[in-house]
């Protein structure tokens, strides 16, 4: 994230590392401590302490999947992810807050994903006021990657984007000349 906030690949600038590195950390970020699998009241508690003593606004959850890994052992997955993801929206309804969710594809054989390729139940979709697909597409002139979005409550417009990545910054940008 360091090299992204740069711009640039900072192993061949070491001498700015320390300047960008403190101006990085004044940046409205925070993080939460949790690696695997986490019980959705532990994450909702953290959210909710985060919403009230940051006033952070947009929550990223780095996926549904792993969060969930263990927990469903003695329950249906699908049951489980169900009530996380109506647990997450009530959050970000009563809260006014943005919440996007990771969640892995499933695995099949479309040249390109759509709402039904995602991982877990309707819910996942039906809940969503967006959802964003990152999309790989083979073409004559090599693999080609858009950012497809699928669903838009707010005013309903939907579009694909081309989009590339540039390694020396580990940005992704827009391409503007593309025929697709």
């Amino acid at each position: 994230m360091l090299q992204q906030f740069a711009g640039k690949d900072l192993t061949k600038h070491p001498e700015e590392f320390a300047d960008l590195a403190e101006k990085f950390q004044q940046l409205p970020m925070y993080f939460l401590k949790f690696y695997g699998s986490t019980e959705i009241s532990t994450i909702i508690d953290a959210m909710d302490h985060a919403i009230h003593a940051f006033d952070v606004r947009h929550i990223v959850i780095d996926n549904l999947q792993f969060m969930t890994a263990d927990q469903g052992r003695y329950i249906d997955r699908w049951e489980l992810h169900d009530r996380i993801l109506s647990s997450l929206r009530r959050v970000a309804t009563e809260k006014n807050v943005h919440i996007t969710i990771v969640v892995h594809p499933r695995k099949d054989d479309k040249e390109l994903l759509d709402v039904s390729s995602i991982f877990g139940t309707a819910k996942v979709t039906q809940e969503a006021d967006n959802v964003i697909i990152l999309q790989r597409l083979e073409t004559d002139n090599g693999e080609m990657r858009l950012l497809d979005i699928r669903k838009n409550r707010f005013d309903g417009t939907l579009a694909a984007i081309p989009i590339e990545f540039e390694p020396e910054s580990l940005k992704v940008n827009i391409q503007l000349n593309n025929n697709f």
